[in-house]
């Protein structure tokens, strides 16, 4: 069981340099004073977390303890309002927080650290009315209409919010998102997912053993921060933060934040962090890995999902080690895919490549250390200077009939979208009053199962869910199609995420 003093030494050794703002040993001392007079180890935890609050205070207002006036104690008490997540500001936690700095301050005085014990007094009488209401703050600690000065020299708010106990909280949220998408509205997409995280894959080229504990934390690490809903194209953080209910909401927003990486580590710096480098844009950020002391960071890959500022990662990174030469055919390879995903989506970024392919990025990177030397991107294509139609009209009469195919067989609003698309381009390029749309709709369907190349639906089955429209007919529909597009195999403007994954096991690669 961790008590307050485990906390505190915890503290304090994973960086030495707090002593600075406030030494251990008063800390120590004052909560072993509060001890002596009878209070509980749950309640000095409470105390410590006021304490660690004034501390991060301190220590981003760059300000010492003892040159704190009672101003300074109202702009702690505003500043940790709106920057630290665990603290609500309301009449109670203020009077609670400044009693306990209060007490601190006159230990300390006691201790002849400080010259003046009063600063926190006198920020009480400030602060609390005697009415039981909160002056010069409100709930969300901005300072009250008027109180220019204040606003003027408060200190400023940090780019991301402080989390006090994020392992604690965490562990809820995940206990929460767990319990909620095992609803049965979501078995379909934990299906998907499954399929997509090792079904493409024989099992002795898992990177994990499946069906291991192992296993689920790394598939639930993908399936949350990765996979897009079939529903709503969203990943499930993100339906959760719109659609669900959690204790723990601004963590969720944080973690929406977050964003799958693959980055090399350069060197291990101070307390755990090790300065990194992504491996596809070159960004360099300082990041707390979960690494052992004396782990080989040469030719180290890391991938994972940073949040926090880009200061931490989740606990589920998979490192590997990959030599120079595989480490630049991998960036080639990934390079190649993020250019034909370009043609997909002419303003789409690297991240959002990785956002919309994380299992390509994943699965290459494992492949690249463990199994075949990967020779190049051997795909071409004749489409050029394409420029994808954002308007896709919903009131387009084979649109709806593409809908009405496509969303009993559960396919992704993603996969509807895409078909949607190959249809608009095809209207175009077909101007004349195309009749019968549920023929023109079945043929889209079909050369949209066809070009990506990883179903298995029988010239019968897409009969039978295209309303028996004639086979004849519909090969006719789906020749012309492809005659006028240029469909290719694969093709970059229609190719949805199985078919980037099926490419990967192409001989082309």
């Amino acid at each position: 069981m961790v008590n307050v003093y485990d906390l505190v030494a915890n503290f304090y050794e994973n960086d030495d340099g707090w002593n600075a703002v406030l030494r251990r040993e008063y800390v120590e001392g004052f909560l072993r004073k509060e001890a002596w007079n009878g209070v509980e180890d749950d309640e000095l935890q409470d105390e410590w977390e006021y304490i660690l609050m004034l501390c991060l205070y301190l220590g981003h207002a760059e300000i010492y303890l003892g040159d704190m006036s009672e101003d300074d104690i109202v702009d702690a008490v505003a500043w940790c309002g709106r920057n630290v997540t665990d603290f609500e500001i309301s009449y109670n936690s203020v009077k609670e927080f400044l009693e306990v700095i209060g007490g601190l301050f006159v230990y300390l005085k006691e201790r002849h650290a400080i010259s003046s014990a009063l600063a926190p007094h006198m920020a009480k009488t400030q602060l609390l009315k005697d009415d039981g209401t909160l002056a010069l703050i409100n709930s969300e600690g901005d300072f009250l209409p008027g109180e220019y000065k204040r606003v003027e020299y408060a200190a400023a708010d940090v780019p991301t919010k402080i989390f006090l106990n994020m392992g604690d909280a965490l562990a809820e949220l995940l206990e929460e998102l767990h319990d909620y998408f095992q609803k049965d509205s979501f078995n379909l997409d934990l299906e998907r997912a499954v399929f997509f995280y090792h079904g493409f894959f024989s099992t002795d080229k898992m990177e994990v053993e499946p069906e291991t504990e192992e296993f689920w934390q790394c598939f639930w690490d993908y399936f949350l921060f990765d996979y897009h809903l079939i529903a709503d194209d969203k990943t499930p953080l993100q339906h959760f933060a719109d659609n669900g209910k959690s204790n723990n909401l601004e963590l969720v927003n944080e973690l929406c934040k977050s964003r799958l990486a693959i980055f090399t580590v350069e060197e291990a710096c101070e307390e755990g962090f090790y300065a990194c480098k992504d491996f596809l844009t070159n960004e360099e950020y300082s990041l707390n890995l979960p690494l052992d002391i004396d782990a080989d960071i040469k030719d180290m890959l890391v991938v994972g999902h940073i949040f926090y500022n880009k200061t931490m990662v989740m606990n589920y990174v998979r490192c590997f080690q990959i030599n120079p030469i595989a480490r630049k055919r991998l960036h080639g390879l990934l390079d190649s895919f993020y250019n034909w995903y370009k043609i997909q989506e002419p303003h789409g970024t690297m991240a959002d490549f990785v956002a919309r392919h994380p299992m390509v990025v994943r699965r290459l990177t494992y492949f690249s250390a463990h199994y075949f030397a990967i020779n190049g991107f051997n795909y071409k294509t004749n489409v050029q200077n394409y420029s994808p139609d954002e308007e896709i009209s919903e009131d387009d009469v084979v649109v709806k009939y593409i809908q009405k195919i496509m969303r009993p067989q559960h396919f992704s609003c993603r996969d509807i979208s895409l078909a949607s698309r190959l249809w608009k381009d095809f209207s175009k390029a077909q101007p004349n009053d195309l009749k019968n749309p549920e023929l023109w709709a079945s043929g889209v369907v079909e050369t949209y199962l066809r070009l990506n190349g990883v179903y298995s639906y029988s010239p019968q089955s897409i009969k039978e869910m295209s309303w028996n429209v004639p086979r004849q007919d519909l090969n006719l529909a789906t020749e012309q199609i492809k005659q006028k597009l240029g469909i290719e195999t694969y093709d970059p403007r229609y190719c949805n995420e199985e078919g980037f994954l099926m490419m990967m096991f192409s001989k082309k690669l």
